[in-house]
């Protein structure tokens, strides 16, 4: 008669440990965050072409500084995922506030800016399902997908805010928005803020996220 009981059991094929690390595995922040950088240019060129395709593209003024401005937003994000985004919100919610004032300046309403910074959602939604993180091979954790889109909600709801103070201290003190300052002395001014971001940026980091892709992401193919 078989002796069942002196039988070795029989072993998988791979350890358990593998197939628990393959099929419960998932993006991991720090490589979330690496895949946003990596595809600042494609996100930022199409954030950029969104709006410019709203507006008089022969339109000067304060416009002339939007790419600038949406490049500089937009390198946030992947900040925003990682080890540093306490440190980093605060920043990204001066600088949201800081565009929706220079949206009452460029002459929208506040749903115009609220529209604007919805275009980055959804440029940012259409990156993750055409080109997800490591190819697709892992799952994307729900808590960053969360953490991201509570950070964009953060920065509409301040850029919300930085219009409303802008439209409301135009009225208050009687100049209306159009007309002062000029617009010249309204560019040196935004010049020094986007510069003064991006040196809190670095003192945090060490460097602005994306900035080794070049001054200009905004005009880079979205392949």
């Amino acid at each position: 008669m078989r002796n069942i009981a002196a039988e070795p059991p029989t072993r998988p094929p791979f350890p358990s440990s593998l197939h628990a690390d393959r099929h419960h595995r998932k993006v991991t922040p720090a490589e979330f965050s690496d895949w946003m950088e990596e595809r600042l240019p494609r996100l930022v060129g199409r954030w950029h072409r969104e709006i410019q395709n709203r507006y008089d593209q022969s339109s000067r003024g304060v416009n002339g500084l939007l790419e600038e401005f949406l490049t500089l937003l937009a390198s946030f994000l992947p900040a925003l995922l990682g080890p540093h985004r306490d440190h980093v919100e605060p920043v990204w919610i001066r600088t949201s506030e800081l565009f929706g004032a220079v949206a009452a300046r460029r002459g929208l309403a506040a749903g115009e800016v609220i529209e604007e910074l919805q275009i980055l959602r959804e440029a940012v939604i259409r990156l993750l399902y055409q080109d997800p993180p490591l190819g697709g091979r892992l799952r994307l954790s729900l808590r960053e997908v969360l953490r991201l889109n509570r950070a964009l909600d953060t920065g509409v709801t301040h850029a919300s805010v930085g219009h409303t103070d802008a439209m409301f201290f135009s009225l208050f003190e009687g100049s209306g928005i159009p007309d002062a300052p000029p617009t010249d002395e309204l560019m040196a001014e935004l010049r020094t803020q986007l510069d003064g971001v991006r040196a809190e940026l670095r003192e945090i980091l060490g460097r602005v996220p994306g900035e080794r892709t070049g001054p200009s992401m905004a005009s880079a193919e979205e392949g």
